[in-house]
């Protein structure tokens, strides 16, 4: 999770794990729909490898994640513009931006 500043540690089962999200320091109403995004993109990479048989490596993935949630947080939240590269590199900083 070096992409969001955050340290992750993987649990042992989903509770331990929804535990450890719930310490992180970002404000509810950011989280929330950004958990969303990322369980909704996993349960469709999921479905694919399932239903289509196809494939994506993890660093595909994640960069479908990262276009996803910029998209939501440039059409849902109150942040300034910000480029599809800043909120790779540091999307803390994206977040902070008021309109």
């Amino acid at each position: 999770m070096d992409w969001l500043g955050i340290n992750f540690i993987n649990r042992h089962n989903l509770f331990s794990h929804f535990a450890c999200w719930s310490d992180v320091t970002a404000p509810r109403r950011f989280m929330k729909p950004f958990c969303l995004i990322w369980h909704t993109s996993i349960w469709r990479e999921r479905n694919s490898r399932i239903f289509k048989n196809q494939t994506k490596t993890f660093d595909v993935l994640v960069d479908d994640v990262k276009a996803l949630s910029w998209c939501w947080a440039l059409s849902r939240l109150r942040i300034a513009s910000c480029l599809f590269y800043e909120w790779c590199w540091n999307p803390r900083e994206c977040l902070k931006r008021k309109r």
